[in-house]
C-alpha cells in the first residue's frame, strides 16, 4: 500500500501538521518578509540558475 510523504514547508523544512494546509502554515508561522525573500530567491534561481 502506498503512503503519502508528510508535507514539508519549503521555508523552514518542518513537517506541516496533518490538520493544516501549507497555506495555513505559511500564514501562521512565517512573516511577509520571509515569504517575499523565498519568492525572490526562487525567482532568481529560475532566472539565473543555481549559483551555490
Amino acid at each position: 500500500m502506498a503512503t503519502k510523504a508528510p508535507l514539508e514547508c519549503p521555508l523552514c523544512r518542518r513537517v506541516v501538521e496533518p490538520t493544516r494546509t501549507l497555506e495555513d502554515h505559511l500564514l501562521v508561522r512565517h512573516s511577509k518578509r520571509e515569504l517575499a525573500r523565498f519568492v525572490v530567491s526562487e525567482n532568481e534561481t529560475l532566472t539565473y540558475g543555481d549559483v551555490s
